[in-house]
């Protein structure tokens, strides 16, 4: 399927979306119709790898699809995000792992991140997992849940050759983990990005893999440094679709409310023309350079090319830029609304908590490009000091 076959079929789902939303946002969590609509129509299977019968898009497709969906509804492209994103992480899997992980088809939803937490203790043909993680979204529609920990040895971390400590990613049915009811929030409610933990799991050796959060890598290890270059597109794009519903909302509020104390609509007032045209200024140059930058970026079905450090500071800069700028642009709208963006009934009011819920995701946060501009002074490419 082309790109404009992909987003089309993401615009198809939209009524169901609207019906949906506000009981997504009451159980902070997607409905299970809800998300069998999504499941149905193949968004969930956009990043699984084309071997065990997934979509595998281009980059720049798959940025569309997440967008128009956020524009929808925030916690629906943030759902498919993380859904892609978790996909891409399987995607290192040996073959045997990755097809135990998608028997039961490539629609399968993977929940949980890269966040290196709890303990792994080596056992005979795998390891034994304990360990809580936090902000596992998609998790009350997850087949598999997925970890990363510290591998242990003696009651101390074990460590590679180059002194870093031994770190893996494992996956693990849903059924063997106990999702914790943490998830409440100022936005993006309906995510269901709960805490989960494991305690003594079994994890077979052929459901992990080795993964580095800086440095070199080796084969078949994935590199946190480089993996976060795809991952932080997908964020951005997150935000841009909320900024075009925010946009798009306005519009139909400047040509019925007159604000107090006038005589004339939102539509006909100097401040309006300025604010929307600033807004869709800052969303269309944040799309643009953000595409221009991931249209760079290496692809290979296994996305383990290695990036160079320009290339790692220009997506990091691309992606905080563009998110920020969509934070921008939503607070432009929801500033113009007045009294009337205030109300839980109003879209411009989830848009405002929406994004700035997004934008705290380390991937787009405003060390970003403070790291970029380190960058450029030649001080080094540091993900975090």
């Amino acid at each position: 399927m082309q790109t404009s076959e992909w987003v089309e079929r993401a615009r198809m789902l939209a009524p169901a979306v609207e019906k949906w939303r506000g009981t997504a946002e009451q159980q902070r969590h997607l409905p299970h119709a809800l998300f069998e609509v999504l499941r149905d129509a193949g968004v969930f299977r956009l990043s699984t790898p084309r071997a065990i019968g997934g979509a595998e898009v281009d980059e720049l497709t798959a940025l569309r699809v997440i967008e128009e969906l956020s524009r929808q509804d925030g916690s629906v492209g943030w759902n498919v995000m993380v859904a892609s994103n978790t996909a891409t992480i399987a995607s290192y899997l040996p073959s045997t792992g990755l097809k135990t992980l998608y028997q039961g088809g490539a629609n399968t939803v993977v929940a949980g991140a890269l966040l290196p937490k709890g303990e792994a203790h080596p056992v005979p043909r795998g390891y034994r997992l304990s360990g809580r993680w936090t902000l596992a979204s998609g998790c009350h529609q997850a087949g598999w849940m997925v970890a990363c920990s510290t591998v242990m040895e003696q009651g101390k971390p074990r460590l590679h050759p180059d002194g870093r400590p031994d770190l893996r990613t494992f996956f693990l049915p849903v059924a063997q983990c106990d999702l914790l009811d943490t998830w409440y929030t100022a936005g993006m409610r309906g995510t269901g990005s709960h805490d989960w933990h494991v305690t003594d799991v079994f994890v077979p050796e052929e459901l992990s893999f080795p993964l580095f959060l800086d440095g070199s890598s080796t084969p078949g290890a994935l590199l946190v440094k480089d993996f976060s270059a795809y991952a932080v597109a997908r964020v951005a794009a997150v935000a841009l679709g909320i900024a075009r519903d925010a946009i798009e909302s306005l519009l139909a509020l400047a040509k019925t409310k007159v604000p107090t104390v006038s005589t004339s609509t939102l539509a006909t007032q100097h401040i309006t023309h300025e604010r929307l045209g600033r807004a869709e200024a800052l969303l269309r140059a944040g799309r643009a350079l953000l595409d221009e930058t991931v249209s760079e970026l290496p692809y290979t079905p296994a996305w383990n090319v290695g990036l160079s450090d320009e290339q790692r500071a220009a997506i990091r800069l691309a992606g905080a830029h563009a998110a920020h700028n969509a934070a921008e642009a939503v607070d432009l709208m929801f500033n113009t609304a007045g009294t009337a963006g205030i109300y839980s009934s109003s879209r411009l009011e989830r848009c405002f908590r929406d994004v700035h819920v997004a934008t705290q995701h380390i991937n787009v946060a405003p060390s970003n490009i403070e790291m970029v501009g380190q960058h450029l002074l030649g001080l080094g490419l540091h993900f975090r000091r």
